[in-house]
């Protein structure tokens, strides 16, 4: 349930760690370029304005999806043919799903012709979009869910004290480049029903950041609940003196933390307090700023089955926020699907080719939608030259059904995210995967997804609490691994 609690949490996400009121701080924003390494910063035409993040939780299976070998597995019941060509092309019949299997790509790091399988149909009407995609191959060593999405997440580990969503390290730099002005700068949007569970909420975290960097949580589920507190319905009916009182206690507070001088000593709880409260004071302003009609569940169809879509709202609500020139420079949508798998959103144990057509399939359909295509002049969808798009996944799915179920098992050993438009201005596959074992030959790390995020928006990815060079595979030292996730964003200049 949404309390008040929870919305004082939400509120460090709307101040961005900006203390309402008080002047611009003259020293560099967090995550500024260091001037030793100023030329390998991605030139300001190059640098996406904004981030959405779409992370299919419960696993994006690579082989029907954007690592889709034709040639592979026909004979053994593999990949693509997991489950027999027959039956995958009756339920692409049933599904209504393109002409063919697959569709041509772009060649992998071994000179081999990657495609794009049956589920991302929605996407192949599309050559501006994928034009400008670039798939990376990953790889890491978490089977759990627990532990996978965390790290795919945020690219650390749990445990580690800088474990912290994109979203806060976003929230942070821009907050404190541009001045606070009490309004978020990142938020995670997600459908309610799964970000208590296998540590998605790991997307909120803020590691060694301060804690006013915790981005603007929306839950589809309680929406209007918080609409709702935003109007600060306790305190309507006498609210300036509320909020005299509330002022009466701050400067209580900061009157004890004077110094010899006079001067008031920096307390970071006093800093987190006023940027919440100050969060607080201008809640009304978010009723405004996220406009209830953007919130109506609508209905969604896919394979024969209609269902009130929340990718759908999420995708509105990530359009909205990101195209009406807001200061929302990060969102992530979490995604579950149309219609959510027993074991979780995209987490396909059961039925896999039912699942996947479904599921997968509404979601790039649902997410093409909020693009604008070319000569299209709709302010309200995304432009692909300022917007860069992200797609990722905590793991794929096993070359080979799992067992009796029909259904396809956990697989770290390869797993796919894929960048769209930003600073990528051409198909790329990055990285390749062994056929024997289904395994990635050559791959980047969840840290290195993470770090490229940053350096698409211009922030440099090895800020204190944030990352080190030494997280990037095969880097010898700090310019080394710059080129690296530079060559990650398919950027040469």
């Amino acid at each position: 349930m949404l309390t008040r609690r929870t919305l004082l949490a939400a509120a460090a996400g709307l101040a961005g760690g900006a203390l309402v009121g008080l002047p611009r701080q003259a020293r560099a924003a967090w995550g500024s370029w260091p001037a030793a390494y100023a030329e390998l910063r991605l030139a300001p035409e190059r640098r996406a304005a904004r981030v959405l993040e779409v992370f299919l939780y419960g696993g994006l299976c690579p082989w029907d999806t954007f690592y889709c070998r034709p040639s592979w597995g026909e004979n053994d019941g593999r990949y693509l043919y997991a489950f027999g060509k027959g039956a995958l092309e009756s339920r692409l019949g049933e599904c209504g799903l393109g002409d063919g299997l697959s569709l041509p790509f772009a060649e992998d790091s071994a000179g081999q012709l990657v495609h794009l399988g049956p589920w991302t149909a929605p996407l192949w009407g599309r050559p501006d979009i994928l034009s400008r995609a670039r798939v990376i191959l990953g790889q890491h060593d978490q089977f759990p869910h627990s532990t996978a999405v965390p790290l795919a997440l945020t690219g650390h580990r749990l445990g580690r004290p800088e474990l912290a969503g994109t979203a806060a390290a976003v929230g942070r730099h821009f907050t404190e480049l541009e001045g606070g002005d009490g309004m978020p700068r990142s938020c995670v949007i997600h459908p309610g029903d799964i970000v208590r569970l296998d540590n998605v909420q790991s997307a909120l975290a803020i590691g060694e950041h301060p804690s006013a960097s915790r981005p603007l949580e929306l839950n589809l589920q309680q929406l209007p609940h918080l609409l709702e507190l935003l109007q600060r319905p306790a305190t309507a009916d006498h609210r300036s003196a509320h909020d005299s009182v509330v002022d009466a206690y701050r400067r209580a507070y900061a009157g004890r933390l004077q110094g010899p001088t006079g001067a008031t000593l920096s307390a970071p709880e006093l800093i987190a307090w006023e940027s919440v409260d100050g969060a607080r004071r201008r809640a009304e302003d978010l009723l405004g700023w996220i406009p209830p009609g953007v919130f109506g569940l609508s209905n969604g169809e896919a394979c024969g089955e209609t269902r009130a879509s929340k990718p759908a709202m999420a995708a509105r609500t990530a359009r909205h926020l990101l195209s009406q020139d807001l200061g929302v420079r990060y969102a992530l949508w979490i995604d579950s699907g149309l219609t959510p798998t027993l074991d979780g959103g995209h987490d396909t144990h059961r039925d896999h080719l039912l699942q996947a057509a479904r599921n997968y399939s509404h979601t790039f359909e649902t997410l093409a939608g909020v693009i604008a295509a070319p000569g299209e002049d709709d302010p309200d969808k995304l432009d692909l030259d300022t917007t860069m798009i992200a797609i990722t996944s905590e793991f794929g799915r096993t070359p080979q059904r799992e067992d009796e179920r029909e259904g396809l098992g956990h697989w770290p050993g390869a797993t796919v995210s894929v960048l769209l438009g930003g600073p990528v201005d051409s198909a790329a596959v990055v990285g390749r995967v062994d056929p024997a074992s289904g395994l990635a030959a050559e791959a980047a790390s969840p840290a290195e997804v993470r770090m490229a995020l940053l350096m698409a928006l211009g922030v440099y990815p090895f800020a204190p609490g944030s990352f080190v060079a030494s997280d990037v595979r095969g880097a010898t030292d700090t310019r080394t691994a710059l080129l690296r996730l530079r060559s990650l964003l398919s950027v040469s200049d």
